[in-house]
């Protein structure tokens, strides 16, 4: 950065998002296939930013290319897709729910949790990979009230092997075993 001041009419958002190239979206868009990781959410973020930047085509061969066991993934994009293309959201709360900053992540948790929202079960699976432990706790928590969706029983046992925190290990394990 150059030290000339900037008010807070310059845009500067939109100088920084006018150097945005075909070479950065596609990597933008790559992380996105990956796990669950501070790159992820910074990509999700910065995706919704660029709006109709993103060539249509790119995001529909994505989904194309991505076989059923990506579903929560498919959505994902397609949720950008349509967000990009016609600023339609239908799951409000995915933008926060996948925003870099945990305390952001978590608030939407606490939303979904409050009003029972199911429809985001698919997009909170994931997070049980999530980076910040008071995420996944939460997380954890609400999943819990459905243990008996054999689903989600079973993503609950898988993530029971890769919890490396004790404290939520041991809950974890409790609510599995319905301790």
């Amino acid at each position: 950065m150059d030290n000339k001041n900037y008010t807070e009419d310059n845009n500067w958002d939109l100088i920084e998002v006018s150097k945005v190239n075909d070479k950065i979206i596609k990597k933008l868009l790559n992380y996105l296939k990956y796990d669950i990781s501070e790159n992820f959410f910074i990509s999700f973020e910065s995706l919704l930013k660029l709006g109709n930047k993103i060539p249509e085509y790119t995001i529909e061969s994505i989904i194309k290319e991505l076989d059923q066991t990506h579903n929560f993934k498919k959505e994902l994009f397609q949720f950008i897709l349509n967000f990009t293309k016609n600023g339609i959201i239908e799951y409000h709360l995915l933008p926060q729910l996948y925003n870099p900053d945990f305390i952001i992540r978590a608030r939407a948790v606490m939303k979904i949790k409050e009003n029972n929202d199911i429809k985001y079960i698919k997009f909170l699976l994931p997070l049980l990979e999530d980076p910040d432990d008071s995420v996944r706790w939460s997380i954890i928590r609400y999943l819990a009230n459905f243990r008996d969706n054999p689903i989600i029983l079973n993503e609950l046992k898988n993530h029971l092997d890769k919890e490396l925190n004790p404290i939520i290990y041991k809950n974890l394990k409790e609510i599995y075993l319905g301790e």
